[in-house]
């Protein structure tokens, strides 16, 4: 298939290691593929938006062959879904030209007129669990609950937690990111696996059970919550997870 951790003080902690959600390691160490783990963990494009700056005086044209006069110009950018922007400059003096400039930041997530779904927007929850031999499987579900359309895009944050606090877990993320539109009512899935499997430090069980999971929509930073009653999560919390999909099973 085409990385991913409550008292006032554990609510903190669940916090923060949700936030960062980079190559994907939400508490303790980075975790490593597991046997059915595909591919190597992808790299996300990160949303957002920057400005380019236009190439001052003389250029190369959109065209082809440089202007012929010499001067000052101004110009900008845009980002755009690729991380990449255009920005136009305009010489003064003989000539004008005008040509391609590097967005500045991060590019967007192709979303359009379509806002990012914030975690007020959704509600979260997990389905269509199942196992084969020591491996196991699950659906997360995030719902459009609000009364409006928005976008999703890349992968969200996971931390198991029970009554005591935090429970270990690792996040490997796997597949390519794709923006996903949300209407209301609207869902995007998630598939996370795991094993039951005892890594060679462990011992039964091999993990504290945890009651529920803890997620954070991508870009966000409020905390969402779905009950979790799956077991243990083997090899030190190891949990793969796939990017946000149309369709619950990925394609």
């Amino acid at each position: 298939m085409p990385k991913i951790i409550w008292g006032t003080l554990a609510a903190a902690a669940v916090t923060v290691a949700l936030a960062g959600c980079g190559s994907s390691t939400n508490a303790g160490p980075v975790a490593a593929g597991g046997s059915t783990a595909p591919g190597g963990p992808a790299t996300a494009e990160a949303p957002g938006s920057g400005t380019g700056a236009g190439t001052p005086g003389k250029g190369t044209p959109a065209g082809g062959s440089p202007s012929t006069g010499t001067g000052t110009g101004t110009g900008s950018g845009t980002g755009t879904g690729d991380g990449s922007g255009t920005g136009a400059a305009t010489g003064t003096g003989t000539g004008t030209e005008t040509g391609d400039a590097p967005g500045g930041g991060l590019g967007g997530d192709g979303a359009g007129d379509s806002p990012r779904c914030t975690s007020q927007m959704l509600g979260a929850s997990l389905t269509s669990s199942y196992a084969v031999e020591t491996n196991r499987y699950v659906t997360l579900v995030l719902t459009n609950t609000s009364d409006r359309s928005c976008t999703v895009r890349g992968w969200s944050g996971l931390q198991l937690v029970n009554a005591a606090g935090l429970v270990h877990t690792d996040v490997l993320r796997h597949g390519t990111p794709r923006t996903v539109a949300l209407p209301s009512g609207g869902r995007a899935y998630e598939r996370l696996y795991w094993t039951s499997e005892l890594a060679g430090d462990e011992t039964v069980p091999c993990q504290p059970s945890a009651n529920a999971l803890k997620v954070v929509p991508p870009n966000q930073t409020r905390q969402l919550e779905a009950p979790w009653s799956y077991g243990p999560v083997c090899r030190h919390g190891r949990i793969s997870l796939t990017p946000l999909s149309a369709s619950p099973t990925g394609g």
